[in-house]
Parts: structure tokens; sequence; C-alpha cells
């Protein structure tokens, strides 16, 4: 039997939460089966990446691949805080015969093997995790992708509409033109979300 697929964007802003690895857990918990890939934002460490290039004026290629190493470095970081989660380095590593497990996708290999074809990312500041979340659950096929948060949009009509509040990157609209996509905050005791395509309040 097929199972369903989803994939879990954890954002940066949560990385320094002393409560992340009990409310990651719980939330899981509550969640209908399915394989469980999370990408992991950069956070802080992309922060000082993006200060760095204001400074000195990288290209744009350099700052997306520091990033992207950066996001292996956080990557590693959860699967250190969630020690029953699974890191892995490339989605044919990914394993899918227990729903509700985690496995925390170090997305550098994925994001290289695309580097140069036709439907890679481009390089540049408008892509960031979000969009490499949207770009992973497009190639798997999943039945969601999930943005864990910490805080709800402030206007989910749309994708487009995600991208102009700032909640996601600009790129999203394009890279998740396909999905359903769920905005959760983690922070909030009982989850609360909303369903970006419908705009409604779950």
């Amino acid at each position: 039997m097929t199972r369903p697929v989803r994939v879990v964007k954890l954002g940066g802003s949560l990385l320094e939460w002393p409560e992340l690895a009990v409310r990651l857990r719980a939330w899981l918990a509550v969640q209908p089966p399915a394989v469980n890939v999370m990408i992991v934002g950069g956070g802080a460490l992309v922060d000082k990446l993006r200060e760095l290039d204001a400074a000195s004026a990288f290209a744009p290629e350099t700052s997306h691949w520091l990033a992207i190493r950066a996001m292996s470095i956080t990557a590693a970081a959860v699967a250190r805080l969630i020690p029953e989660a699974r890191l892995v380095e490339a989605i044919e590593q990914l394993e899918f015969s227990e729903s509700g497990s985690l496995q925390i996708l170090d997305a550098q290999q994925f994001l290289s093997q695309e580097h140069g074809s036709a439907d890679a990312l481009p390089a540049s500041w408008d892509v960031t995790s979000d969009s490499i979340a949207a770009r992973v659950a497009t190639i798997m096929g999943a039945s969601e992708l999930v943005l864990l948060k910490s805080s709800l949009p402030s206007d989910a009509t749309n994708l487009e509409s995600l991208a102009r509040s700032g909640y996601v990157d600009a790129y999203f609209p394009r890279a998740a033109k396909s999905l359903v996509v769920r905005c959760v905050n983690l922070r909030s005791e009982d989850f609360p979300e909303v369903t970006a395509d419908q705009a409604k309040k779950c």
C-alpha cells in the first residue's frame, strides 16, 4: 500500500525555542498517518549570511550555496535535538514503510543534483527553505506541504498573498503551485492552522 507523504518545513525562527522538541513531538502525534519528511530552515545562520552578503555583495550563486550549507548544519542540529528522527542526505535514502516517523532531509545533495536543470530553483535570495521544501514536496508527489512557523500569515487568500506578506519567500508561489499548503503556528498551544489555497481556518 502506498503511504501518503507529508513534507514539513520547520521554520528557522523556531530553532532557538527551548520547547521546540516537545512541541514538535506533540504536533506530530495528532497528525493523520503519513510519512513525514522534514526540511529545516536556516534560522540565525542564514540571517548572518544575509548580513555578510549585504556588506560584501557576494555573487547570487555564492550566497545561495552558502545558505544551503547552513541548512545542512541546522538539519543536523535538529536531528540531535530529536534523536528518534532519522537524518538522510538523499531522497533515495528515505524510507516509506512507517507512517508517523520523522525523517529530516539534508537537501544539499538533492539541490546539487538538480543544479543546471530546467526545473532547478534559481540561485537568489528570492528562494529560501520555503521554496526548497516546496520543490522537495513536488518531486516526491507529497499529499501536502506543512509550514511550521512562529505565527499564522496575516493573509492566506492564496500563495501569492503569502509571498506578498513576507510569510514565505518570493519564489514560493511558483515552487508550490501544485501543492496543498498548510500553515501552522507551532508556538500556540492548540496548533492553529490555515490552508493557504482555501484561506479557511481549520
